[in-house]
């Protein structure tokens, strides 16, 4: 356990680092865009890239672990709509808080935390899970957010209203159906692929200029990662609630998300689909990641309880140094 956590510290020391940057104002507010965008078109792509093109993705039973991956972030979507409701949240604030509960930091910390820790195979179940993050769970979180007037025209009778909410849903999630499409990973992601299928060696420049990008990306994306928290969190609205809120999306994504993917992917085994041991390891841990931090921008354009979902963010990354941990010793990982 204590060599695990050796092991985590310089990934979440780059975090604190970045946080601490934009805290202390050493790196601007304005200048964590332009961070963003390297690490998002530049870095996380190039590394993405290389790694399906070696063949990360191409891997067996990776129906099976995308299915019990889905299966527990659907739960996991439903529990936290439900605390939504209970905790007095309208639909667009309770779509974002599901959102933010159920969508890990894949890019940013799980690619980089995840192959260090597992090698070069975890990289294909780990980027495979943004396919279901991505173009399906996100869609429903936001189909519900823009369900605000359907829900209002139901309890008045007005048709009118019900059928403007139901399209204003749909709306919302073909909108992030397409906002899913430009998404570079799963470009570079498929372009891999296809390089892969095809046998191509590309030209020793190229090569090389991506090897030298992907090698940028792990400290880049987490020293961004800590300055954009920091940024959700330095600009966050001042009238914040208890903090006691946060603790069940928290606990819902760092403790049961991740066990319901290692149950779910048993479940699916025990009816004779293949789910390989590595791979539900890979994919529990990636459940295990704390929330996605490009959640709180989705919040404020949406004009959502930001404060909320930087919350959330903030506590999940802060204790998944230790419950991530938790969950790599539980299913017996151990330091390469």
């Amino acid at each position: 356990m204590i060599d695990l956590l050796w092991l985590f510290v310089p990934f979440f020391a780059l975090v604190l680092m970045g946080w601490a940057a934009a805290r202390g104002r050493l790196l601007p507010l304005e200048g964590i865009g332009a961070m963003n965008t390297f690490v998002l078109f530049f870095g996380l792509p190039a590394m993405v890239f290389r790694l399906s093109a070696g063949g990360a993705l191409q891997q067996s039973g990776l129906l099976g672990l995308l299915l019990a991956y889905g299966a527990a972030g659907a739960v996991i979507v439903s529990l936290a709509l439900v605390w939504g409701v209970r905790a007095g949240l309208v639909r667009r604030d309770s779509g974002l808080l599901a959102l933010v509960t159920v969508f890990p930091n894949t890019g940013f910390l799980g690619l980089p935390l995840l192959t260090g820790l597992l090698g070069p195979q975890a990289a294909g179940p780990v980027a495979a899970t943004l396919l279901v993050d991505v173009l399906v769970l996100s869609s429903l979180c936001l189909a519900w957010a823009h369900s605000q007037g359907m829900s209002q025209g139901a309890s008045s009778g007005a048709v009118s209203a019900q059928e403007r909410g139901a399209s204003e849903a749909l709306q919302a999630a073909l909108t992030s159906l397409r906002g899913a499409l430009r998404n570079p990973l799963l470009w570079s992601m498929a372009a891999g692929l296809l390089a892969s299928w095809w046998g191509l060696v590309l030209p020793q420049p190229v090569d090389e200029t991506l090897r030298l990008l992907s090698l940028s990306a792990t400290p880049a994306a987490l020293f961004t990662l800590g300055a954009m928290l920091a940024r959700a969190q330095m600009l966050g609205p001042t009238d914040r609630r208890d903090s006691a809120a946060v603790w069940g999306p928290t606990l819902l994504k760092l403790v049961l998300h991740p066990g319901l993917v290692w149950l779910a992917g048993m479940g699916l085994r025990s009816t004779g689909l293949a789910v390989p041991d590595a791979g539900l390891i890979t994919l529990t841990l990636a459940a295990a990641l704390p929330s996605a931090s490009n959640v709180s921008m989705l919040a404020e354009r949406e004009g959502a309880d930001t404060a909320l979902v930087a919350r959330v963010i903030l506590w999940t990354t802060a204790a998944a140094l230790l419950t991530v941990a938790c969950w790599a010793h539980g299913l017996g990982v151990r330091p390469p």
